[in-house]
């Protein structure tokens, strides 16, 4: 997806009547993860959000491939995208993401920022982190969205969905899905404390 559709994302907000904030100092914070997961394609399966700081929570993720499925060779991700709104129920944000996760990995160049975002965290954050094919252990260690490498986002709550499969035979693996919060630095406007004046006897 290239650069253009995520600032026509943003023009869906901007142009639909919403009542958006901004801030330029902003954080990202997982509140919360779901995972439905294929029994017969990943076995122990574990899903953790592990609170950091105020402003960071990271995902702990992984899964052992079962022995019936030797390898998985055209690794898949659709990604949707949801948003809050002011009736408290998650909307779609407009764009669903597709991405061959083996195809990202072969290349040399990804297209766009989104790719390299994808295929930083991939190789650094997994051990989804080579060519194709896949097989045994699976796993994704401090998983997090970071805010200096994402383009700023309306202040409020969103839902991603991360839907994995592959096609080698066509087969699903399983749903993911990721609270998450965006929220501005509350302490970057605050003033500091004014310390008292000393009290001098003559």
């Amino acid at each position: 997806m290239g650069n253009w559709k995520y600032l026509a994302l943003l023009g869906i907000f901007l142009c639909g009547g919403f009542t958006i904030a901004f801030s330029e100092a902003s954080f990202y914070k997982i509140r919360k993860i779901e995972c439905k997961i294929n029994a017969e394609i990943l076995d122990n399966v574990s899903c953790v959000v592990k609170p950091i700081s105020w402003t960071r929570s990271v995902l702990n993720l992984e899964g052992d491939l079962k022995d019936n499925v030797t390898e998985v060779k055209d690794l898949q991700a659709i990604v949707d995208i949801f948003y809050k709104d002011s009736s408290n129920m998650f909307k779609p944000f407009g764009v669903k993401l597709n991405f061959n996760i083996c195809q990202l990995l072969a290349k040399k160049k990804q297209g766009n920022f989104l790719e390299e975002y994808a295929v930083h965290h991939l190789r650094t954050l997994t051990n989804v982190n080579h060519s194709c094919p896949i097989s045994g252990h699976i796993y994704a260690r401090d998983f997090y969205f970071d805010e200096l490498t994402l383009p700023p986002v309306p202040l409020q709550d969103y839902k991603v969905a991360f839907n994995f499969s592959y096609s080698k035979p066509a087969r699903n693996i399983g749903l993911i899905f990721v609270f998450f919060e965006v929220f501005e630095d509350y302490y970057k406007n605050k003033k500091p404390k004014s310390r008292p004046r000393a009290l001098i006897l003559n």
